[in-house]
C-alpha cells in the first residue's frame, strides 16, 4: 500500500513519507489535536504521475472521504520540514479542495515539486530535494490560525515562545502578507503577554506546544488553528537556525540551540583540550543517562552548563539568586550583574533516569551481570581487571559480548554507585558557616588542609612518590592506584601513564631530578592550619565541637568527592581499552577514535563506516585541536567569526557585545589559596610546555588538574583562567600551603612570560607589576 492514516504510517518500511507527513503521524500518536487525514508514500510516483496501484488506493480513499468536509492537499518533500532544512513556501499547497477535486490538487502538488522555488533552496542549501511524498488532511476554516516559535529565534531563549496570529486563514501569515496580534509567554513561570484578544485560547495553544517540545525533545516552529473554541495543530518542524550541529562531521555548537551561560571552570578543568569524537559521544551519553543538561559542546571545547543546573533547581523551587549561589560554588566567578538564562526543565523524564541510574539498569540488560558484595569499594580492582580481559579478547563478537554482559553493567553500575554515595552538602555549606563565624581569611585558613582522613586522592599522585622512594610502597601498586591519573585523564584518545613500561620509574626520576619535597610542604601546611584552629578556639572557646563536627564532615565530603572521581575515571580506562581493541581487530587502528560509542558497536557487529565521514572528521577534529583557547565565559550564542574577527582577549563573551577589554593591570578573580607572593610569572598554555618551568615561579595557565600537581611544589604561586574554589587542583594547592587565584577569565592572555606580578590568594587579585 502507498496511500496510509496518518498516525498509523508504517515504520521500518521502504516507503517514505516526508519531515511533514512524519511528524504529524508522530504527533497523533501522542494524543495532540491534529486535523485527521492521510499520507501518500513518494514511492507513488513515478516521473510526477501516480502509479496504476496507487491511483487505484487514491480512488477508494475519496470515495470514502466525508462529503460534508472540504480538504488541504500539502507537501511532504523527503528533506522538507527536517532538522536543518525546511523548504518553507517553496512548494504548493491547495486548499479549501472538494473531494471529488483531490486527484487535481495531488497533481498540483506534485509538479511544483520541479518549481523554480524549490531548485534555487536546495541548491543553495546543497541538500537533495525534488522527491515528495503528498498530505491530504481536513480542511478547517479557523477563527484564528497562527505560527509559534517555542523559543526566541534571535536569542535562542527557551524562556520565552512567541508567535504571530491572523484571524480566518492563516496562509496570509506564513506567506508574510498581513498579521492581526502577537502571541507571547514566559515559560518557566506560565504568563502571557499577547494580544488581549487571543487570551481566552492563548493557553491551550501553549500547552499544545509544551507537550510538542517534550515529545520531540528541542525548539519548534508550529502552526496552529483555532476553531470553534478548539486549539489544532497543522504543522511542526524543528526551528532550523537554532541547529547548526553537523554530527556526521564533528561539528557542534550548543550554544546556537539555546541561549544558555556557559562556564569552563570544573569541566574545562577535566577537559584541557578539545574532545574527540569518540570522547564526546561517551560524555554526551553519560549525561542523557543522569537527565541534567551539564556540559554543553562549543567545537570541541567543553563548558559547564550553568543554565542547565539553575534551570534544575528553580524547577525544584529555589529561586534564581539561590541557585546561583549554589551553582557558583562549582562554577566560580561570574560577571557582576549577568542575568543567567533559566529555561523550563522537564522533571518527569529527570526523576526517571534518577531512578533508572540507582538500579544501575541504565542500559537493556546492564543490571543482571553480578559482580559480588560491596561493588563501590572494589571499583578500582573491577575496572583493572576489566582491562585484562578486554586485551585478552579475540574477535568482534568477543568483544561486542563482553560489553554488553560485562562493560556496559560496570559503567552502570559505576554510575549508580556515585549518583547513591556523593555526599556533597559540606563542599558547599562548610565555608559560609565559618565565614559567617571569624571571616574569609581565617575561614579560609581553616580549610587548608584535609588531612583526617588522611591524604587525598588528587595530592596522593605527589605524595606516594614519597613512600616509593623509601620502600613503603612498591611501583605496582603506585601503578595500580594512580596510573591512571593524568592531564588529559577523560580524553580517550591520549594513552593512560600505566600504558608507558616505564611509568613510574620516569615519574619518580623526574620528581628525584627536581629537588623537591612535597612532604615537607605539607607536613609545613599543616602545622599552619593547627595554629589557624588554635587561634580560633583562643577567639571562640565555646565553639569547639561545633567546629571540629563541621571540619570532619568537610574532610569526610572532600575525601569522598576525590575518591569517587579517582574510581569513576576507571570507568574511561575500560571504554579506552575498549576502543583499542576495537581499532585493532576492525584494522581502524587509531582512527577509531574519530568514531562515536554506538559506531564503534555497529562497526563490530559487521557495519561498514565510510572512509569519507572518517577523512572528514579528521580534517575537523585537527581543525579544532588548532583553534584557540575560547573564552572560559560564554553567555548567548557564540559566533566563532565574531569573536575571532574582533581580536579580542577578553575572557568573556556575550554575543552581540563589545568583546574589548581593559585592564589596569589589576586582574580579578576568585581566592583560591590563601597567602600572598610577588615574583616571576611562567605562562603555560599546555602541559606540554611543562620543562620551561624554573623554580620559584609563579605558574600562569588557563586551567590546571591533576596531572599538574606534580608541578606545584616548584612554583610560588598559581593563576588560572578558570577554576573555583572547590577545583581538585586548588584544593591541593591548599594542600601544600601555595596562593592561587582562580577565575580570571583570561589572565593566561594579558600577563605574559617575565612579567613580575603579585598574587593575594586571600582577596582573589592579580597585580602586574612589570612588563
Amino acid at each position: 500500500m502507498y496511500i496510509h492514516k496518518l498516525s498509523e504510517l508504517p515504520q521500518n518500511t521502504d516507503l517514505h513519507f516526508g519531515g511533514k507527513a512524519m511528524s504529524l503521524d508522530i504527533l497523533l500518536r501522542h494524543h495532540i489535536e491534529v486535523p485527521f487525514g492521510y499520507a501518500i508514500a513518494a514511492e507513488a510516483f513515478v516521473n510526477g504521475t501516480l502509479c496504476d496501484n496507487a491511483m487505484k488506493e487514491l480512488e477508494v480513499l475519496c470515495k470514502r472521504l466525508p462529503k460534508k468536509y472540504t480538504y488541504a492537499v500539502r507537501s511532504s518533500a523527503i528533506g522538507e520540514d527536517g532538522v536543518s532544512d525546511s523548504f518553507a513556501g517553496a512548494y504548493e499547497t491547495v486548499l479549501d479542495v472538494n473531494k471529488d477535486d483531490i486527484k487535481a490538487a495531488v497533481e498540483t502538488v506534485v509538479a511544483s515539486a520541479g518549481n523554480e522555488r524549490v531548485k534555487v533552496y536546495g541548491e543553495s542549501r546543497n541538500v537533495a530535494y525534488g522527491e515528495i511524498a503528498v498530505v491530504i488532511q481536513r480542511f478547517l476554516k479557523p477563527d484564528y490560525a497562527g505560527v509559534l516559535f517555542t523559543a526566541d529565534t534571535i536569542t535562542a531563549s527557551t524562556g520565552v515562545m512567541v508567535g504571530n496570529y491572523v484571524k480566518g486563514i492563516g496562509e496570509a501569515l506564513v506567506s508574510g502578507e498581513g498579521m492581526d496580534g502577537e502571541l507571547r509567554f514566559q515559560t518557566v513561570k506560565y504568563a502571557y503577554t499577547g494580544s488581549k484578544e487571543c487570551a481566552f485560547f492563548a493557553k491551550k495553544v501553549y500547552q499544545a506546544a509544551r507537550r510538542i517540545v517534550r515529545i520531540y525533545g528541542c525548539p519548534q516552529d508550529i502552526e496552529w488553528a483555532v476553531f470553534k473554541n478548539r486549539v489544532y495543530i497543522l504543522q511542526a518542524r524543528p526551528i532550523t537556525t537554532m541547529f547548526k550541529a553537523s554530527p556526521e562531521s564533528f561539528v557542534f555548537n550548543d550554544s546556537l540551540q539555546e541561549e544558555l551561560l556557559l562556564s569552563k571552570t570544573n569541566v574545562g578543568e577535566i577537559f584541557l583540550r578539545p574532545v574527540s569524537p569518540a570522547t564526546y559521544s561517551i560524555v554526551a551519553m553519560i549525561k542523557e543517562m543522569i537527565g541534567i543538561p551539564l556540559i554543553s559542546n562549543v567545537y570541541g571545547q567543553l563548558y559547564l552548563n550553568i543554565s542547565g543546573l539553575c534551570s534544575l533547581l528553580v524547577s525544584f523551587g529555589l529561586t534564581k539568586e539561590k541557585a546561583f549561589q549554589i551553582v557558583s560554588e562549582i562554577a566560580g566567578g561570574i560577571p557582576d550583574g549577568l542575568e543567567i538564562p533559566i529555561y523550563p526543565f522537564e522533571k518527569r523524564s529527570f526523576y526517571t533516569k534518577i531512578i533508572n541510574l540507582i538500579k544501575g539498569a541504565v542500559f537493556q540488560g546492564s543490571g543482571k551481570y553480578d559482580f559480588g558484595k560491596d561493588f563501590k569499594h572494589r571499583i578500582s580492582e573491577i575496572g583493572i581487571g576489566l582491562v585484562e580481559e578486554i586485551r585478552q579478547t579475540n574477535t568482534a563478537e568477543e568483544l561486542k559480548a563482553l560489553w554488553d554482559v560485562k562493560c556496559s553493567a560496570y559503567l552502570s553500575k559505576t554510575l549508580s554507585a556515585i549518583m547513591t554515595g556523593l555526599s556533597v552538602k559540606s563542599l558547599f555549606t562548610t565555608r559560609e558557616k565559618l565565614v559567617k563565624v571569624c571571616g574569609v581569611e581565617q575561614a579560609d585558613r581553616l580549610l587548608s588542609d584535609s588531612s583526617e582522613n588522611g591524604n587525598i586522592e588528587s595530592i596522593g599522585t605527589l605524595l606516594a612518590i614519597e613512600d616509593v622512594i623509601q620502600g613503603k610502597m612498591t611501583s605496582e601498586e603506585y601503578k595500580n592506584r594512580y596510573g591512571h591519573r593524568h592531564a588529559d585523564e577523560m580524553e580517550l584518545s591520549m594513552p593512560y601513564p600505566y600504558e608507558n613500561p616505564a611509568f613510574p620509574e620516569n615519574v619518580i626520576d623526574d620528581y628525584i631530578l627536581a629537588g623537591i619535597n612535597a612532604n615537607e610542604m605539607k607536613e609545613k601546611q599543616e602545622k599552619r592550619r593547627k595554629e589557624a584552629i588554635r587561634a580560633f578556639l583562643e577567639q571562640y572557646p565555646k565553639k569547639k565541637k561545633w567546629l571540629m563536627r563541621l571540619l570532619q564532615k568537610y574532610s569526610q565530603a572532600v575525601h569522598s568527592r576525590e575518591v569517587i572521581r579517582s574510581d569513576a575515571l576507571r570507568v574511561f580506562c575500560v571504554i579506552r581499552e575498549f576502543y583499542l581493541k576495537a581499532g585493532e581487530l576492525s584494522g581502524c587502528k587509531e582512527d577509531i577514535f574519530l568514531l562515536y560509542f554506538e559506531e564503534v558497536l555497529a562497526l563490530l557487529d559487521g557495519v561498514r563506516i565510510e572512509e569519507a565521514m572518517i577523512d572528514k572528521r579528521r580534517s575537523q577534529y585537527e581543525k579544532q585541536l588548532d583553534m584557540p583557547n575560547f573564552p572560559s565565559i560564554i553567555c548567548g550564542r557564540f559566533v566563532l567569526e565574531e569573536w575571532e574577527q574582533s581580536g579580542a582577549v577578553s575572557g568573556y563573551y556575550r554575543f552581540g557585545e563589545n568583546q574589548g577589554e581593559e585592564t589596569d593591570g589589576v586582574i580579578r578573580g576568585v581566592a583560591g589559596s590563601c597567602g600572598q607572593v610577588q615574583g616571576i610569572a611562567r605562562v603555560l598554555k599546555s602541559y606540554e610546555e611543562a620543562d620551561t618551568l624554573c623554580a620559584g615561579e609563579i605558574l600562569v595557565v588557563p586551567a590546571d588538574n591533576i596531572g599538574w600537581v606534580k608541578l606545584f611544589p616548584k612554583v610560588s604561586a598559581i593563576v588560572t583562567d578558570i577554576g573555583a574554589p572547590l577545583s581538585h587542583a586548588v584544593i591541593v594547592a591548599r594542600e601544600l600551603g601555595i596562593p592561587a587565584v582562580v577565575s580570571c577569565q583570561n589572565a593566561s592572555g594579558i600577563i605574559h612570560t617575565g612579567d613580575l606580578i603579585s598574587v593575594d590568594g586571600t582577596a582573589g587579585v592579580v597585580t602586574i607589576l612589570s612588563k
